[in-house]
């Protein structure tokens, strides 16, 4: 096992390849594929041809048509994805010309699409200009683009109005296509942790700003997702099941809301780690993009390495986040140096608190040495130095992407494996 470059920039790193064959360490989600580990190709082609409770996307789509395909923000295995769903189309007769890919400007970024491609002048938006669609090659062909900007409002289409009467806009160049083909992918966890591929992420800056704030309930902002996919005519979605590490497992395509339900239920299978014995020794990876790790990252890893170790045992985090942490998850980490745990803190930040203050955590990052110190964590560089402190303890385990990772243990373990 070497380390080597994800296609998409994620990095193996040599923290797994250390780890994998010694024998006080479990690694039980250890699939370390650097590509797709399916046919993505193949697999993507069965189930278009064979969709849940929809017609075959041949019989759905014809020559002539536009189409334009959205993809999801930190959606994996970007390229290959967007080449397999091109290729399937021009089998079905489609020209390349009548294609449009639509991203937000994070996934350009992770395409490597330079910004000077899509971005405009000041100007020319205030003189009612759209986003302009470019040819770009992606390395497979050059297919037509377009950088969703949510400033730019001539870019947007009015739908509908939501419950509270506030408008529902989505990028025009989706409203306009014949047919949109969205392609998402289902997070681990309750239908409250999910996000949508299409709203709000392809709306105006102030809705991705009333979404990011948690702006009423949760029913009443998945009304208002359901009411822009309805009103939209995203009728058919494309669902991409991840395993840890980003390995892509399945692919469902289908009606809408039937594939989400069966897409999350696959994601939550393989995201379940039961584990009926507490170990030793816990180490946690966070593995999405160096750029896309934060703290919030952090805490889940270790709320989830808690639940499978002894008390007082040591957790690892290994991780590349490079930002020190907002002020509440600093308090966080420093209550262990005071006697009382702040009440002001999240229910979330007061468990971090509590298990940084039971027992020791080290952590492996692109902060200075001085900066992890500083928050009373043990700083890390090596896979070597998690050797040494393994040392000592027979049982060791290591979650993959543990900030993602849905824990059974006990009971519920057993039961499982019943």
């Amino acid at each position: 096992m070497t380390t080597e470059s994800h296609p998409d920039g994620h990095i193996v790193t040599e923290l797994l390849s250390a780890l994998a064959d010694k024998p006080n360490f479990s690694v039980p989600q250890l699939d370390v594929s650097i590509e797709p580990n399916i046919d993505l190709s193949s697999a993507l082609k069965i189930t278009l041809d064979a969709p849940e409770f929809y017609p075959p996307l041949s019989e759905s789509v014809f020559a002539g048509d536009t189409v334009a395909i959205a993809l999801q923000t930190d959606i994996p295995h970007a390229n290959y994805l967007i080449e397999s769903i091109v290729d399937y189309l021009i089998s079905t007769g489609i020209e390349l010309a009548d294609i449009t890919l639509v991203v937000t400007g994070r996934t350009a970024e992770n395409l490597g699409i330079p910004p000077a491609q899509y971005e405009m002048a000041e100007k020319d938006k205030a003189e009612g200009k759209r986003p302009p669609v470019f040819s770009f090659d992606l390395g497979f062909q050059k297919l037509n683009i377009q950088v969703h900007d949510p400033e730019n409002q001539t870019g947007h289409a009015y739908l509908a109005a939501n419950e509270e009467g506030d408008p529902v806009y989505v990028n025009r160049t989706l409203v306009d296509a014949d047919v949109v083909i969205p392609i998402g992918i289902p997070s681990p966890g309750e239908v409250n942790q999910q996000l949508d591929c299409i709203y709000p992420d392809f709306s105006t800056t102030s809705t991705l700003y009333r979404f990011s704030q948690g702006k009423g309930s949760f029913i009443s902002r998945w009304t208002e997702i359901e009411l822009a996919n309805e009103s939209l005519g995203a009728f058919f979605a494309i669902q991409v099941v991840c395993g840890p590490g980003d390995t892509i497992r399945k692919v469902h395509s289908g009606a809408r809301k039937d594939v989400l339900e069966s897409a999350r239920d696959a994601t939550n299978q393989l995201w379940s780690l039961s584990w009926p014995t507490l170990s030793d020794f816990c180490v946690a990876t966070i593995e999405a993009k160096p750029n896309d790790q934060s703290w919030d990252d952090f805490c889940q890893a270790l709320i989830a390495a808690s639940e499978v170790t002894k008390t007082e045992s040591p957790i690892v985090i290994w991780s590349e986040i490079s930002l020190p942490p907002d002020r509440n998850t600093r308090k966080a980490c420093m209550s262990q140096f005071e006697d009382n745990i702040s009440s002001k803190l999240t229910k979330t930040l007061q468990r971090v608190a509590g298990i940084i203050k039971d027992r020791p955590v080290f952590f492996k990052s692109e902060l200075s040495e001085q900066a992890v110190e500083e928050l009373g964590l043990g700083h890390l560089q090596s896979a070597n130095e998690i050797l040494r402190m393994a040392e000592s303890h027979e049982n060791c385990l290591v979650i993959r992407d543990a900030h993602k990772t849905q824990i059974k243990t006990g009971d519920d373990a057993a039961n499982d494996g019943s």
